[in-house]
Formats: C-alpha cells, structure tokens, sequence
C-alpha cells in the first residue's frame, strides 16, 4: 500500500522508494530496512518509479543505475527535479568509478557497489534520513573509490588521472590540458628555485587542478557563446568541489589546498575566497599562470588559439590584477627564452616535455 500522511499529531513516517529490476534485491533491501522500522515501497522499472514519485515524493529514493529502459541516473535526475529534497542512494554493479562523474554532477547522496551486504543499504538510508547535507557522503565515496587497495601515492595519481580523462572527455577542445598545465607549472616552478618536491607537488596539483569540472555541466563546459550568471556560478564551484575531492585522499592532502585556489586573482576578485596576493599559495599562482598560458594558446569552442606575442601581451596586461606581477614576469621571460617548449595547436606535448 501507498505511504500516506499519518493522522493526528504522530509524526509522520519516512517515505523510501526502492528501484530495482531485479525482485530479490528489492525485496532484500525492504526486509533490512523494515528490520530497522523504516517501512518502504518497491518498484521494478523506472517509468513505475515515476509514477510513484509524482504521486507522494519519496525522502530517499535507493536506485540501481543498470535497469531496462530508462537508467537510475536518469531517475535521479527525474526525482531531484520533482523533489528536490529527496536523497537518492544509487547500486550499481559496475566500477564505483565508471559513473562517479554523473552522480556528483546529478546531486546523488551516496553510491553503493555491488555485491553489498544488507546493512550497508540500511545504513545508508538512515544517514540520509538524518542528514541535512546533500553531497558529504558522495564524496566519502569518491575518495574511497579512489583510494581503496592503492598504497602509493602513483597509484592513487593514476587513479584519480582517470577521473581527469573523463572531465577532458566531455569537451575535445580541452583534452590533455591538465597535461600541459603540469608542463607549463613545472617549468615556472623550476624558473624560480623550487625545490624538486615541491615542483613535484606544483605537478600534481596541476595534473589535478580542473578535477571539480566533474561537477560542471558538459553544455556549460563546450558552451561557444558567453556565460549566463547562472552558468558562471557553476563554473565557479568546479575549484572548491575538486579540492574536496581531494581533501578526501590522503594521499593529496596539500595538493587540494593548491587546486581549491587555482582561480584566485592577486588582485582579491578571485574564487572561491577571494584571497589576495600573497595569500594564495605560490603554486596556486603557477597553476594558474600556467592554465592561463594554455588557454590562450590553444583552440577552443568560442575562439582560435592566441599568437604567441598576443599571450605575452595578456600576460604583461593582466600582470597585477590577475597575476602575481612577478610570476607573470619571470613566465613571459621564460616564454621568450622556451619557445621551443611552447605547446601550440596540433602540436604534440611530447615534443615539447622536458628531460
């Protein structure tokens, strides 16, 4: 029977929408749950789901992403829109992080893989019940996904170099930019004496500082024409939601610090803190030179790439507002002096890659 509103005062009972094509689970995931008191309905398809949803929005909606005919992500995408409240647990029996990049982008409150035990559903739906917060155990998730099994701080750069890909992925105009920042950062940071672990860190920073673009809707991310502010907010939340990504590896404690500040400016006017200055860490200003170097060189959606002297001319220009006055010196000198090891369109980074 459909979940209503109990009469009188008593307080009303959660509302949980199970979705699973699969009969068993469903039945699995009801029995753990009403062992907990937590009574819940069951549907078998997505188009079943959806009627339920419009009919009495669920709290929490537990979805599994493979079913026939519509996903569980396209679910999660129906219910936030009808619901916006409602937390969605979804079960998947892939890769946790094949589909981590859309449950973040589609609000999803916590990602399960299969084979699961009963109780870690259960615990799950009650936490969700209980939280006022919409992405805190997602991002758990994404750490986990990305740290589990992996002992070395390689392993766990080329784990997280996958989530990089499928970010470059969405838009062809930026593939391998993470790669060339890193080319650019490493080389500033070794113009002005850094030490080889700290270039070592600018690198990984830089290899990691778009990683929050996950969270960026892809039409926004290969729009050709101008930002709405809507738009621009978005864009805007990609170095903090990276940097909390991050901040859930150990691996990359330091580093999430220096991509959440990649889009300061010296001048304040930056996200998402606007520090000014020398408030923001030095690696965080290479990054950011080094980003701005690349976009302006190469192609994109709504531009061609820059001639070279019309980079060192916005580098000079925007010295002092959105550049360190000095990084952006010590960058055009070594741009004059490199340009052997300037990465134009159509060229290859390896041709370009220091020893």
């Amino acid at each position: 029977a459909m979940l209503t509103d109990r009469p009188g005062k008593e307080p009303e009972s959660p509302r949980v929408l199970i979705v699973d094509d699969e009969p068993q689970i469903g039945s699995l995931i009801r029995e753990e749950l009403a062992e907990r008191g937590i009574p819940c309905q069951v549907a078998h398809s997505a188009e079943q789901a959806r009627v339920l949803i419009d009919s009495v929005a669920p709290d929490v909606l537990v979805a599994d992403i493979q079913m026939p005919g519509r996903s569980g992500l396209e679910l999660l995408e129906y219910a936030r829109s009808r619901c916006p409240s409602c937390k969605v647990v979804l079960i998947t029996a892939y890769s946790r992080r094949q589909y981590l990049a859309q449950a973040i982008l589609l609000g999803a409150h916590d990602y399960i893989q299969k084979p699961f035990r009963a109780n870690q559903i259960g615990d799950s739906v009650c936490h969700a019940l209980a939280s006022v917060s919409q992405g805190s155990v997602l991002l758990d998730r994404a750490a986990e996904a990305l740290e589990t099994d992996l002992q070395v701080r390689q392993a766990s750069l080329d784990s997280v170099a996958a989530l990089v890909l499928a970010v470059e992925a969405k838009d062809p105009y930026t593939r391998r930019h993470s790669e060339q920042v890193a080319h650019y950062s490493v080389n500033l940071a070794a113009a002005i004496g850094m030490t080889a672990a700290e270039i070592e860190s600018v690198r990984v920073a830089a290899l990691l500082h778009d990683i929050g673009k996950i969270g960026v809707p892809d039409y926004i991310l290969t729009k050709p024409g101008p930002l709405t502010e809507v738009e621009y907010q978005l864009v805007s939340r990609h170095p903090a939601l990276g940097a909390d990504i991050l901040s859930h590896i150990s691996a990359f404690a330091v580093e999430a610090g220096l991509v959440r500040h990649h889009h300061e400016r010296w001048d304040g006017r930056g996200y998402p803190d606007g520090l000014a200055g020398s408030q923001t860490p030095t690696a965080s200003r290479i990054i950011q030179i080094a980003d701005s170097i690349d976009a302006m060189l190469m192609e994109r959606t709504y531009k061609n790439g820059y001639p070279v002297e019309v980079m060192l001319d916005e580098l000079c220009r925007c010295s002092g507002t959105q550049f360190d006055p000095d990084l952006a010196a010590i960058a055009g000198r070594w741009c004059r002096g490199n340009r052997d090891k300037l990465i134009l369109p159509g060229d290859s980074l390896a041709k370009r890659a220091t020893a």
